[in-house]
């Protein structure tokens, strides 16, 4: 699943939960709140959902939503910088488990040059021991 389609699905998600009939009034603000907004916007289900608080606060209470965005925008930007210092963190690891590989690897193959070497030297070195020897 790609970032965008994720993406999307939360949208959908929030635009969903938003679009939701506010069930109940637990307690006394949002039985306010509630009826309030039923009152004003008067939707023609007579049902009040989140979006229809939201637009209600906003023409009324600018104030308050502004201070909820920017908290909320300072949480994001805030969470963002986390995400951005842990993806480093993982690159960095990343690279070094790969140097980690990339020289045992290389220290591998000068081993095997090396062994290879020695062996054509004792071949060498027997070879000129018989043909001193005859």
């Amino acid at each position: 699943m790609t970032v965008e389609v994720e993406k999307q699905e939360v949208n959908q998600e929030e635009i969903d939960e938003a679009q939701k009939v506010i069930e109940g009034t637990e307690g006394p603000l949002k039985g306010m709140l509630v009826n309030y907004v039923g009152q004003v916007m008067r939707p023609e289900d007579g049902q009040v959902t989140v979006t229809m608080i939201v637009e209600a606060m906003a023409s009324e209470f600018p104030e308050f939503l502004f201070v909820v965005a920017r908290e909320n925008f300072l949480r994001g930007y805030e969470q963002a910088l986390v995400d951005v210092e842990n993806v480093e963190k993982e690159r960095t690891a990343k690279i070094k488990e790969d140097a980690v590989k990339i020289k045992a690897a290389e220290e591998k193959k000068i081993e095997a040059k090396y062994n290879k070497a020695k062996k054509e030297n004792k071949k060498k070195s027997k070879s000129e021991r018989v043909s001193k020897a005859s």
